[in-house]
C-alpha cells in the first residue's frame, strides 16, 4: 500500500507503517485473507499492549476522505463526525478492526476515498444505517454520494448457506398444517436482516402464498449488542467534548440512546411483526399504498410475509416527466403528509424510508408505493402532529408567537418550563420568521434546521418525533432523485394549508386538543385560554397569507 496522502500527520502514518507488509507472499504465493487477517491481529495485539490503537484509527479514518465528505451546511459537525469514527473504531474489539486494516490493504492503491470509506463502515449496522440517511442528503459530494448509496443496494455479506441452519431450525418447529419451501437462495440483503424467497402452504385451508423470509444475519446477532454498547460510550465522549468543537448544550447521550433504541428494534422481528400487522391497519383503504401481510409461520426469529414485487423508488428512467411528477407527489402524501394530517390520537409512519426499502408499481395510470421492512416504525402523537402543522403555519405567516406555541408543543413543554431557553429559542425563532423570500419556499428545510438549532440548545425531543424529522431528510433526497423538479415544499404545505383550514373551520382540532392541552399545562387555565386564542388567530392568519402572503414579520 503506497501512502500519497500528503494531509496527514507524519506521527499518524507511522501507526500504519507495521501493516504494510502482511500482504508479503508466503512461500512464493499471495497470503490469503486469513493469513493476512491472522497477520493483522498479531500486530494489533502487540499495539493495543503499546496503547497506540488511537492513532491507528484516525489514519484509517484519515484516509476514508471523510473530513470532506458533509455538504457545506454541514461542515460545523466535520470535527465531531471525525473524531467519534476514530472512537468508534479504536473501541471496536481487536478481531474486527483487523478485519478492517485487511479491508483497506486489498483495496487497489488508487482507491477513491468514497471507496474506502464504504469499505470502512460496510460490516457496521449502525454506521451503515447513519450512511444511508446521508447517502440521500442534497449537496453530498457525488463520489460520497455514490459510495453510500451503494449501503443500500449493493450489501453482499452472506450466502444462503449462511442462513439454512436457522431456516431448517424453524421450518421443523413449525404445525403440520403448513409448509414452507425456501428457494435456496438470497433475494435481498439490507444491513441487518436477509430475505429469502419461498412458498408458503396451509395444507388445512389449501391456501398458498408467494412468499419472503425475513431473518436476522448471524453475524449481527453476535455483533449489534457491544456496537450498541460501544455508541453508548460514544454519547458521553462527545457530551465531555462538544465545547471544543462548539456545539452548544446539544445531548449527545440522551440523542444516541434514542438512536440505540431504534436499531435494537431493528432485531426485534416479533416487534416488526406487530409494527407491520399496526401499518397495515392504519393504511387500510389507502389504494395508494401496498403492505406485506404478515403470514402465520412467522416466527420470533424469522418473519414470513406475502411477497410484493416492484421496481425500486428511484428506478425512473423509463418513466415519463408526468409520471415521475406523480410518483413523487403520491411518496410525499403517504409518508410525510398523511401522517401529519391525520387527526386520530396516533399516526404511524415508516422510519426509515430510503430508497432500499421503497418500490412501486403503476396500475393503469395510478403508483401505489410499496413499503417493505417496518423495523424501524414511528408513532406521533396527536399534538406533536399539530405542532408540525402549526410550525408551519407560524413560518409562512412569518408570526413568532405561533411559531414558539408551535415549538412548546413539539417539545413537551421545555421552553415554557425554561426560561433561559425559552429566550434562545425566540431568538432562534425571530432569525427564522424574518427570512427573505417567497412565502412558501423552504418552509420544511426550516423546520428541519430549527430542530437541528433546537437540539443544540439542549431541547430533547421525543424518539418518535427525531425519527420522523430524520425521515423527512432521507425522503427529501429520494424525491429528489425520483423528479428533481418536484418542489417537496410547495405541495406538502399547500396541500396541508387546505386541510389545516378545512378542519379549523369545523372545530376538529380544538375539541380534539383540549385533553392534550390541558395535560401539557396543568392547572393553568389563563395559558390554555391563551393558547386558543393563539389558534383562533393562527387560523385567520393562515387564511390571509394564503390569499395575499404577508411582506413584514408579525412578531
Amino acid at each position: 500500500m503506497t501512502v500519497t496522502h500528503s494531509d496527514h500527520h507524519p506521527t499518524d502514518l507511522m501507526a500504519l507503517a507495521p501493516f504494510m507488509r502482511i500482504n508479503d507472499p508466503i512461500d512464493g504465493k499471495p497470503p490469503s485473507r486469513q493469513q493476512c487477517h491472522h497477520r493483522a491481529l498479531q500486530i494489533l495485539t502487540d499495539t493495543h499492549a503499546g496503547g497506540t490503537l488511537t492513532p491507528l484509527a484516525r489514519t484509517l479514518v484519515g484516509f476514508s476522505g471523510i473530513d470532506r465528505f458533509l455538504p457545506e451546511r454541514y461542515a460545523r459537525f466535520q470535527p465531531m463526525v471525525r473524531e467519534g469514527m476514530v472512537f468508534l473504531l479504536a473501541g471496536l474489539p481487536l478481531e474486527r478492526l483487523a478485519e478492517k486494516i485487511v479491508d483497506q490493504l486489498i483495496l487497489p492503491l488508487d482507491a477513491p476515498p468514497a471507496r474506502r470509506l464504504l469499505a470502512l463502515v460496510r460490516d457496521m449496522p449502525t454506521l451503515q444505517k447513519l450512511g444511508q440517511v446521508i447517502g440521500r442528503t442534497p449537496g453530498l459530494a457525488p463520489d460520497f454520494r455514490q459510495a453510500l448509496t451503494e449501503l443500500e443496494n449493493n450489501v453482499c455479506t452472506l450466502n444462503y448457506g449462511d442462513l439454512q441452519d436457522g431456516l431448517d431450525a424453524e421450518r421443523a418447529a413449525m404445525q403440520p398444517q403448513f409448509t414452507i419451501t425456501p428457494e435456496n437462495r438470497i433475494l435481498a440483503e439490507a444491513t441487518v436482516c436477509a430475505v429469502v424467497p419461498a412458498m408458503v402452504a396451509d395444507h388445512s385451508n389449501a391456501r398458498h402464498w408467494r412468499a419472503v423470509l425475513k431473518m436476522v444475519k448471524p453475524a449481527i446477532r453476535r455483533h449489534l449488542p457491544a456496537e450498541l454498547a460501544l455508541w453508548s460510550r460514544l454519547g458521553d465522549y462527545l457530551d465531555c467534548h462538544r465545547e471544543r468543537w462548539g456545539l452548544g448544550e446539544f445531548q449527545f447521550r440522551k440523542t444516541i440512546d434514542q438512536t440505540r433504541h431504534l436499531l435494537e428494534n431493528e432485531t426485534n422481528l416479533p416487534a416488526e411483526q406487530a409494527n407491520l400487522d399496526a401499518a397495515r391497519a392504519y393504511y387500510a383503504g389507502n389504494d395508494a399504498v401496498l403492505l406485506p401481510v404478515r403470514l402465520p409461520v412467522s416466527t420470533p426469529e424469522m418473519t414470513a410475509m406475502s411477497r410484493l414485487d416492484g421496481r425500486k423508488i428511484t428506478d425512473v428512467s423509463h418513466l415519463s416527466d408526468h409520471q415521475r411528477r406523480q410518483l413523487a407527489a403520491t411518496l410525499a402524501r403517504v409518508c410525510i403528509l398523511r401522517p401529519v394530517q391525520d387527526l386520530r390520537p396516533e399516526a404511524v409512519f415508516h422510519g426509515d424510508p430510503h430508497a432500499g426499502n421503497i418500490a412501486y408499481i403503476f396500475e393503469d395510470t395510478r403508483p401505489r408505493i410499496i413499503l417493505y421492512d417496518w423495523a424501524m416504525t414511528g408513532r406521533l402523537k396527536r399534538l406533536e402532529r399539530f405542532g408540525l402543522l402549526l410550525l408551519g403555519a407560524g413560518l409562512l405567516t412569518r408570526n413568532r408567537t405561533i411559531s414558539m406555541l408551535a415549538v412548546d408543543f413539539l417539545s413537551g413543554g421545555q421552553t415554557t418550563a425554561q426560561p433561559d431557553t425559552a429566550d434562545a429559542v425566540r431568538s432562534l425563532v425571530d432569525k427564522t420568521v424574518c427570512r427573505q423570500g417567497p412565502p412558501f419556499a423552504g418552509i420544511l428545510s426550516e423546520i428541519e434546521h430549527l430542530f437541528d438549532r433546537m437540539s443544540r440548545l439542549g431541547i430533547v425531543f421525543s424518539t418518535d418525533l427525531l425519527m420522523f424529522q430524520k425521515a423527512m431528510v432521507t425522503l427529501k433526497g429520494v424525491l429528489a432523485d425520483i423528479d428533481p423538479s418536484f418542489n417537496r415544499d410547495d405541495h406538502l404545505i399547500s396541500a396541508a394549508i387546505v386541510g389545516f383550514i378545512n378542519d379549523f373551520v369545523r372545530f376538529r382540532p380544538q375539541k380534539m386538543l383540549v385533553r392534550e392541552i390541558w395535560q401539557l399545562y396543568p392547572f393553568n387555565l389563563g395559558r390554555a385560554m391563551e393558547v386558543q386564542q393563539i389558534l383562533i388567530k393562527s387560523c385567520w392568519h393562515l387564511g390571509a397569507a394564503w390569499l395575499e402572503p404577508p411582506r413584514a414579520c408579525a412578531l
